[in-house]
């Protein structure tokens, strides 16, 4: 899932260790494939959001909401 080119991001020491004991219960191979989940996981929201936006836009258009 990781691609050559990779960004790095500063996180605290104790959200680091959090996050590494968080993704070791949760089942995950390494605490970056638990950072990149949670990452997907919201930009998702973000991307419906939007998708929301459009929709609603589109049915104001047809007149069809006010």
């Amino acid at each position: 899932m990781f691609f050559s080119s990779r960004a790095k991001v500063r996180i605290e020491k104790t959200l680091l260790d959090r996050l590494t004991e968080v993704a070791k219960v949760g089942g995950y191979a390494n605490v970056e494939e638990f950072i990149v989940h949670i990452l997907e996981r919201e930009a998702e929201k973000f991307d419906q959001d939007q998708d929301d936006e459009e929709v609603e836009k589109r049915l104001r258009g047809l007149g069809y909401i006010e």
